[in-house]
């Protein structure tokens, strides 16, 4: 068959996205469409086979590289972390059965500020060939992946991990990945989606509020997955009174300041924030904006002293458990 090499500036998304946290049947089937959609130049592909399909690019991926040298070791890494991650899925298989030569392909990329963490990581295990998991505990960069973080929202995903670090835990050296469901209503949705494919254990964090989406996972809930309902209220509403105020006047300095005095009403944490966006005009509060600016604040300005709270330690407990 006739086709042209994988030019070098397709490796980096080619690696990342064969090493994302998706089945080997998704995310290299992508890739592989890719590849034959690209960089075959022969009208028979249409006549081929689904098997000859994934053979042709084989051939095509092995033969795009400087050297012919054929290394097997990430090729056989991504095998392993398919059984650690996900239940046995014959088409996904069929994908990681192809040689594909990755160490070859990682050798060649160039690792810059824009590069995926995974890739990044990839080239990491490539370089040093050590235990994987020992390599994500000193360098941090989150694989091999032990654990799920379940979260309603943006607000969660921008946050957790910044107010986790202020009490010393790394999710990137823990191996924990944050997904957020897109809001309560999907957090139940987004539960039983993946526990169809995934072996990984859950933690799935909720507010105090969401008792109805716990209901739905309670019954599917398996052994080794744990269920949290925020007590205090709403997952802002751990985040001290303190720290609100200084960040809504650090982020509009140029404006009017806020007053301490406006978090003492009743209600959830939430709402006395919309409440001060319209009472100071400082147009309307977007949550998921929010969080990034609280993050920057929390990154340049607090320590763990700031956010001494018995449930965050209790969540802290509660997630690291084994």
């Amino acid at each position: 068959m006739k086709f042209k090499k994988i030019p070098k500036e397709y490796y980096t998304r080619i690696l990342d996205i064969l090493t994302r946290f998706e089945p080997a049947c998704i995310r290299y089937k992508r890739v592989f469409d890719d590849i034959i959609n690209k960089f075959s130049l022969d009208d028979k592909i249409k006549n081929l086979s689904d098997n000859q399909k994934l053979y042709l690019v084989e051939e095509i991926f092995n033969n795009s590289f400087n050297s012919n040298d054929f290394d097997s070791y990430l090729h056989n890494l991504l095998f392993e972390l398919e059984d650690k991650y996900f239940f046995y899925n014959e088409e996904s298989y069929q994908y990681l059965s192809i040689r594909l030569n990755l160490s070859q392909m990682i050798k060649e990329v160039e690792i810059s500020n824009k590069t995926p963490k995974n890739v990044i990581w990839l080239k990491e295990v490539y370089k040093n060939r050590e235990d994987i998991t020992k390599l994500r505990q000193n360098k941090g960069l989150g694989y091999p992946i032990e654990k799920i973080i379940l979260c309603e929202g943006q607000t969660e995903f921008v946050l957790l991990e910044t107010i986790f670090k202020l009490y010393n835990i790394d999710f990137n050296k823990l191996g924990c990945r944050i997904i957020p469901a897109g809001g309560k209503n999907q957090v139940a949705r987004k539960y039983y989606s993946m526990i169809e494919y995934t072996k990984l254990p859950f933690f799935i964090l909720l507010d105090k509020d969401a008792y109805q989406t716990a209901q739905l996972i309670a019954p599917k809930l398996r052994s080794n997955d744990k269920l949290y309902l925020i007590q205090s209220g709403e997952f802002e509403d751990l985040i001290p009174s303190l720290i609100l105020y200084k960040t809504i006047n650090y982020i509009h300095k140029n404006e009017q300041n806020c007053a301490i005095e406006d978090f003492l009403i009743n209600g959830s944490m939430v709402e006395s924030l919309e409440n001060i966006y319209r009472k100071y005009g400082y147009g309307e509060f977007k949550k998921a904006q929010f969080a990034l600016w609280l993050k920057e604040y929390i990154d340049k300005f607090c320590t763990k002293e700031d956010f001494l709270s018995s449930e965050i330690v209790k969540i802290i407990l509660q997630l690291t458990k084994k």
